[in-house]
């Protein structure tokens, strides 16, 4: 009888871990939130400075949040939404679309002029659309927590 209980106990445990589904986040294995080789090499293809190199990393950024939100939409609309890793996934060309124009063509202090003479800062873009992207995954009940203001 016992023995027949505690089966049943490990059924019910097993049946619920498997209907809890795969855990809806995006972290990743590795010891940077850029990832590895192939961003290094993303880096020295298209960052000929070093604020080149920091506007790169600001859109990548960008990109990743606009991609969490856009996964935790389509996850609240009951359609399917891949979590996970996005460093493997990353969409390179839309990461340089987020660039400022003719980027390349630019020197270090001029691509700095630019980050300074913008309406709102490059950490204060990067936490609104961090922030955005958490309200996504909240309003969708990926993710539990409070909304966050988005300035």
């Amino acid at each position: 009888m016992m023995k027949s209980l505690l089966i049943a106990v490990a059924l019910i445990v097993v049946s619920g871990s498997a209907q809890a589904g795969p855990q809806k986040s995006f972290g990743c294995g590795y010891a940077s939130q850029f990832g590895g080789g192939e961003y290094k090499q993303f880096l020295k293809k298209n960052a000929h400075n070093p604020m080149a190199a920091n506007l790169l990393r600001h859109y990548t950024g960008i990109w990743q949040f606009q991609e969490e939100k856009r996964i935790c939409d389509s996850y609240g609309r009951g359609e399917p939404a891949e979590f996970g890793c996005l460093i493997d996934r990353r969409d390179y060309d839309a990461i340089l679309a987020l660039m400022p124009k003719n980027y390349q063509s630019r020197s270090a202090a001029e691509l700095n002029k630019w980050a300074a003479e913008r309406d709102v800062s490059l950490a204060q873009e990067g936490t609104r659309y961090r922030n955005i992207a958490f309200n996504a995954c909240v309003k969708a009940g990926a993710y539990k927590g409070k909304l966050r203001e988005v300035n």
